[in-house]
């Protein structure tokens, strides 16, 4: 490993890079505390453990996911506003998230394992940080992120300027019971 590529996969500076790319996820809005968002970043990302840089790089990747996750659903029920397309894309984008999450998880739990079981064998190669799967997973969560807290704080302006149109009647989201067969079927149309 060359000195370049060492300094890159420094554990302080992959720690400082997680951290700073979590920042936005804990962001409520324009006005929120940069600084309290870090530490909240922080103490998210320090309660993972993370052993290795590939730890790491999971261990963040979990954390976006799941906050954009979080944030298509919280948008979803609480903008009344939005149409049921709309609604329903934004589950949809929840569910994916979810699903990245997921394989984030299970991979990091591997990780872990593989660590547990063969120590000497954990090598620079097989715990390398992969930015590019890192910025991928960042970049997808945080606009969704983004759009489903668009779409909320336009709610919340509508209702502060008195602009939002009275709340109808929801029909119900699901007409059948969800199994995981509901939603894969959703995903193919």
């Amino acid at each position: 490993m060359s000195n370049a590529t060492g300094s890159i996969q420094s554990p302080e500076r992959l720690r400082r890079h997680a951290i700073a790319n979590l920042v936005p996820f804990f962001l409520e809005n324009p006005e929120s505390d940069p600084t309290t968002a870090r530490l909240a970043a922080e103490g998210m990302l320090d309660g993972y453990n993370a052993a290795t840089p590939k730890e790491l790089q999971l261990s963040t990747q979990i954390i976006a996911l799941g906050w954009a996750a979080m944030a298509c659903l919280r948008a979803g029920v609480a903008a009344k506003n939005l149409s049921m397309d709309d609604i329903l894309r934004l589950q949809d984008r929840a569910i994916a998230l979810d699903r990245s999450c997921q394989k984030a998880t299970k991979a990091l739990d591997a990780r872990r394992k593989e660590r547990a079981k063969k120590p000497k064998a954990m090598s620079p190669e097989n715990t390398r940080w992969d930015e590019g799967v890192f910025q991928l997973a960042i970049n997808q969560a945080l606009e969704k992120l983004t759009d489903a807290n668009a779409k909320l704080a336009a709610y919340m302006t509508s209702l502060s300027t008195g602009t939002a149109a009275p709340a109808k009647e929801r029909p119900l989201l699901w007409s059948e019971q969800v199994t995981p067969a509901v939603p894969a079927r959703r995903g193919r149309k």
